[in-house]
């Protein structure tokens, strides 16, 4: 190998030149170990030749790193088929999600602050310059924003693909993880008051993989239900697949203090739907009702409601900037004198059909 390990495993997700992205995987991988994952997907047998190691010794490193999530095989049972991490996002997540309270500890307190702190400095300083003017030029949203159930729930008119109980009641499998963004803000950088970071949904073989490897639980359909019932109410945003798909690995739950998406996006100022499609819904206001409370404002992960004074009114209302309005509902939960209620504005042509498909 003309390189060394390190640089192989940097180059495949596109960081050769990044110092920091280097100082990530020395603390994921010893040489030894970043050598072996470089040559994957070679089978034990011929690491082991080349290495100058027992089949044994490699098994037990390769499961290691599986459990740290570095590496991911072909079969979860039998841990056959390794390779290194297919993208930066899978490492990240998998790193990340590793070290949550359903899980052993991996590391000592001090080395996972360290091992966050790695990844924070990296994000910050490295990663997100390099996407952010990549999702700015984006003329197709990848996700979609999919409205809070409870507030669109006596609507008629919801499709099964935008709807989270028959999303959840579609899933074989369904694994409740920790929220790698949550969790690596709330040890270094600051305390997110929106939720706790045990919220990031897997479904099927993502599901399988978190509870095979140990960093998720399964949950039954009716826990699962339970569980977004209280994401919705901390004001959590659902993120989906920009199709109508009923099935895919992750289901993110954001906020703009935390997601690696939301946040970056806010402050480098890329319009939310270059990357994000609006649901099908839009906050509406009855001025009769607003009592000018203002908790919708503080609400709303998109700065889509303000606070004016209609004409021939003594009070400050609501009012909802239709443009950066999301359609994620969030603001409804919160609203006590049931002011704010969701309209379907977008037909279901809005929602693209997932590949295979020709309407809805």
């Amino acid at each position: 190998m003309s390189q060394d390990a390190y640089s192989v495993l940097a180059e495949r997700h596109g960081l050769k030149d990044s110092a920091r992205y280097r100082k990530v995987l020395e603390f994921l991988l010893t040489p030894q170990q970043a050598q072996m994952v470089a040559f994957l997907p070679k089978p034990p047998e011929e690491l082991a030749r080349d290495l100058g190691m027992e089949v044994k010794a490699v098994k037990e490193e390769l499961d290691k790193l599986y459990d740290k999530g570095i590496v991911f095989p072909r079969d979860f049972k039998t841990r056959e088929g390794y390779r290194f991490a297919r993208s930066l996002t899978q490492l990240h997540d998998a790193t990340e999600s590793i070290l949550n309270p359903l899980n052993r500890r991996l590391y000592s307190e001090a080395k996972e602050k360290e091992m966050f702190q790695l990844w924070e400095d990296f994000v910050r300083k490295d990663w997100e310059p390099q996407r952010m003017p990549q999702l700015a030029k984006m003329e197709k949203p990848a996700s979609r924003i999919i409205a809070a159930y409870k507030a669109i729930k006596d609507i008629p008119g919801i499709l099964p693909c935008e709807n989270i109980r028959e999303i959840l009641k579609s899933q074989q499998t369904i694994a409740v993880v920790s929220c790698s963004c949550r969790r690596r803000k709330e040890l270094v950088a600051k305390h997110c008051d929106r939720s706790h970071d045990v919220n990031c949904m897997q479904f099927n073989r993502g599901a399988e993989y978190a509870i095979n490897r140990g960093s998720g639980k399964q949950f039954s359909q009716d826990e699962a239900i339970a569980l977004f019932d209280q994401i919705e109410d901390d004001g959590l945003v659902h993120t989906w697949h920009n199709t109508d798909t009923m099935t895919q690995t992750v289901m993110c739950n954001c906020c703009p203090d935390c997601c690696m998406n939301l946040l970056p996006m806010i402050e480098y100022g890329v319009p939310m739907t270059r990357y994000y499609a609006k649901s099908r819904f839009e906050a509406r206001v009855d001025l009769d009702l607003c009592t000018g409370c203002q908790d919708c404002v503080e609400r709303c992960p998109f700065d889509a409601i303000s606070m004016e004074k209609p004409a021939g009114s003594k009070k400050y209302k609501a009012m909802v900037d239709a443009e950066k309005c999301m359609g994620c509902g969030v603001c409804v939960l919160i609203c006590a004198p049931e002011a704010l209620r969701m309209a379907l504005v977008r037909p279901p042509e809005h929602i693209p059909a997932a590949a295979g498909k020709t309407s809805h």
